[in-house]
This record gives structure tokens, sequence and C-alpha cells, in this order.
């Protein structure tokens, strides 16, 4: 009886990406210079993944914010969010100075695997009922498919003629284990893989 009450309790989560995924980032730019403009309106993301996926989002849902982008940034992204629409419960920001001072294959290789590794820590944690991650990294999308998440793959869009945005929610590709800890681990064997680990 008690366990049964404690799963009444856990609500659940929807993890959400930043660049490509909620913000259109067409030049792969990772400075300051984030327009508003450029940021999807929340309620036409969530309204356009519910008719897309056909998964439901209930009013207490609970929406985390994971991204690349470095925490000076933090202030600035959140409150367009918020003029946008979007009410995250919990945001998490690179720590480092991004791709200053490393090669753009480490920087990934550490965001995929710091991105994976926080993901199962929150889920973990047990507090939820189910988890649903929204994401466009390819990588990604298919190393937490592999995990057993919910994933959806996003691809947002600007249309040339009227510069509305749009997105489309697709299952993601799903690469095989031995190109996810190839990506994922490129210097080390594949033993040590978060794959495995995870």
């Amino acid at each position: 009886m008690i366990a049964n009450k404690q799963d009444q309790e856990k609500i659940d989560l929807i993890i959400l990406d930043f660049d490509g995924t909620i913000f259109y980032n067409d030049k792969d730019n990772f400075g300051f210079n984030i327009t508003i403009n450029r940021v999807i309106e929340a309620y036409t993301f969530f309204n356009e993944f519910m008719f897309q996926t056909r998964e439901r989002i209930s009013e207490n849902s609970e929406c985390i914010l994971i991204t690349g982008r470095i925490e000076a940034q933090e202030g600035v992204i959140t409150h367009l969010l918020e003029l946008k629409g979007y009410q995250f419960d919990e945001s998490f920001f690179n720590e480092g100075e991004g791709t200053k001072d490393i090669d753009e294959e480490t920087f990934m290789v550490k965001y995929w695997n710091g991105k994976i590794k926080l993901i199962n820590e929150i889920k973990s944690s047990k507090r939820y009922k189910s988890i649903v991650v929204i994401d466009d990294d390819s990588v990604l999308c298919s190393a937490l498919d592999k995990l057993g998440f919910s994933v959806y793959q996003a691809q947002i869009t600007k249309n040339s003629s009227n510069q509305n945005l749009a997105v489309t929610f697709s299952t993601p590709q799903t690469l095989s284990m031995i190109e996810l800890n190839a990506l994922l681990n490129p210097r080390k064997s594949q033993n040590s893989s978060i794959m495995e680990t995870a």
C-alpha cells in the first residue's frame, strides 16, 4: 500500500536541450548573441510534440533544461526562455569554458558523456514516474535510446518565406553499440564505456 502511494506521488519529467531543439542555431554560433526570435514558443513546441508523437504531458510534469552552453550564459538564456513561455524546474549548464581551450572532438566527447551521466543520475534518483528526453543530437539520442530512455530527436527549422520556426520530432536512428562506444570513448578500450557502466 505504501509503495503505491509513493508511485502516485512521483511525477513525469521532460528533459530538454537548447541549441537545435528549442533554439534555432543555424550558424552553430554559441556566443552571447542569442536572439529571442530564434526561440520557438513553448506553447507551439509542446503542442507539436504531443501532436506528432502522441505523447501526453500533464500539467504537473517537471521540466529540466540540460545544455552544453556555459554557465555565464545561464541568465540570458533562462530569461529569454521565460519570455517564450518555458518554465524550468532546474537547468544545467556547462561549468567549463566551452570549446575555447579544447578541440571540438574532445568537447563533444565530454559533453555526450557528461549529459548521459547526468540523465542517468536523475533517473537513479527514482523521483520520476517517467522521463522523456528531447534533444537534437543524434549520438546522444541514440545512446539514451540504447539505455532504455524514452527519447525523441527534435529538428528545429526556419521557414525562409515567413521566418516562422517549426519543429519536427522523430525516434532516433539507433547506432550500434560498437559505433556508440567508438564515439563516446575514442581513446579508451570499449570495456570502459559509459554505455556498459550506466
